[in-house]
């Protein structure tokens, strides 16, 4: 078997492991640790503005020591720092450490999640890089699943303090061994070339390029129109993401209960993981403006169906099409970035893509919450959540057809 197969597969469990700790049970610390240190929701929440905050500032850079440095000691420092950084959370003696801590997560976090994934199946997949992609990516809802349950299961039972131990232990004994034993930046590397290097480039339906002869755009250079357009579609992905995500379990439990709320979270977290695939696979046969038109359609409906989900029927439709859609925000940056920017360059251009994507999702929960409270409903969040979907397509789209002119 080919061994970039091997990568996609040992990609996923790493996201699976690193992804979560950041994000998908983040907020279940929330509870103990408020409690314990006798602080508010909101102060607890600065922690994780600080993970995020950290991306957006150090992407490029670690971008940058992913292309062109040691891959594999970069990877295993920052798998280092986040385990190590984790289990510091359980003997914090106050909010203060736990900030600081917070932005040694951020840093290991950057390190070991979406980029160094996207470099690696971009370095070792040509053709169905889509697939390869979105099948790495189904590690983070994977993940989400499993480490939501167990982190559950060992707050009640060991606490909370425990629970991040046990948890940055499982970071290194997981990380370290696949960073050092499996993940290779490149095929070069082993005397290999990448999976369908060989065969020649197909044009896709709609995509209507250049020769497959001329390279994609070369250098980054930030005043191009292709490149503003590129991250205002990062920023727009962003709020339109964390926006869902940091809302809806609020607002649904309100209209509908905590039981039937966390039914439809459970429900558009497992659609996600199909809707990832789905993305990928869209993006190998139709190109990469089909499939960004796809994704953002669907996350414009989806929160135009909102707005209508005090009918439960409805707000099932809402999930499905939510799941499907969010796939957006994984899967599709690294796969526009490389169709657009020639491999040299890509690890430059995405860094500051997954820098204003991840300034996007800093602000996008804030927004939806600041949108409903300046007009007494999330009616208005949604349709404001609804315009920044529609934005992806035309941001990302106009990217991508402004590149090529350049040409």
């Amino acid at each position: 078997m080919f061994y970039g197969w091997w990568l996609v597969l040992f990609s996923a469990i790493s996201l699976a492991v690193m992804g979560p700790a950041s994000v998908a049970v983040a907020n279940l610390f929330q509870n103990p640790v408020t409690h314990e240190f006798g602080i508010t929701n909101s102060q607890f929440a600065i922690s994780n503005s600080l993970v995020l905050g950290m991306g957006i500032f150090l992407s490029p850079f670690i971008s940058k020591k992913l292309a062109f440095g040691n891959f594999r000691l970069v990877y295993i420092v920052g798998v280092m720092i986040y385990g190590l950084a984790y289990i510091g959370f359980g003997f914090a003696p106050n909010m203060y450490v736990f900030y600081a801590l917070a932005l040694l997560v951020g840093v290991g976090n950057v390190s070991t999640t979406i980029i160094p994934v996207s470099m690696l199946v971009n370095n070792w997949f040509v053709k169905k890089r889509g697939l390869a992609l979105s099948l790495s990516f189904t590690g983070l809802g994977v993940g989400g699943v499993i480490f939501s349950q167990a982190v559950t299961f060992l707050i009640t039972n060991v606490g909370w303090r425990y629970t991040y131990l046990i948890y940055g232990l499982i970071i290194l004994l997981v990380g370290i061994p696949i960073g050092w034993f499996v993940f290779r930046a490149r095929p070069e590397d082993m005397g290999m070339t990448a999976y369908g290097a060989e065969e020649p480039v197909s044009l896709k339906e709609g995509e209507k390029e250049v020769a497959a002869t001329t390279p994609p755009a070369s250098g980054v250079v930030v005043t191009k129109p292709y490149f503003i357009l590129l991250l205002i579609g990062g920023v727009m992905v962003g709020l339109a993401n964390n926006g869902g995500l940091g809302q809806f379990p609020p607002v649904l439990a309100d209209l509908h209960g905590p039981i039937r709320a966390a039914t439809l979270i459970s429900l558009y977290s497992a659609v996600g993981i199909v809707g990832k695939i789905t993305l990928g696979n869209i993006t190998d046969r139709f190109g990469t403006v089909f499939s960004t038109i796809y994704a953002a359609v669907l996350l414009t409906v989806t929160y135009l169906v909102m707005t209508l989900a005090e009918n439960y029927s409805l707000a099932i439709v809402m999930a499905v099409l939510f799941g499907l859609g969010n796939a957006v925000g994984t899967v599709a940056p690294p796969l526009i970035t490389a169709a657009i920017y020639a491999p040299e360059d890509f690890s430059k251009a995405y860094g500051y893509l997954q820098s204003a994507l991840l300034l996007g999702m800093t602000a996008g929960s804030l927004f939806a919450a600041g949108v409903a409270d300046l007009t007494g409903s999330y009616n208005y969040s949604w349709i404001a959540l609804a315009i920044a979907s529609a934005f992806i397509g035309v941001s990302w789209v106009g990217a991508y057809r402004s590149a090529q002119k350049d040409k």
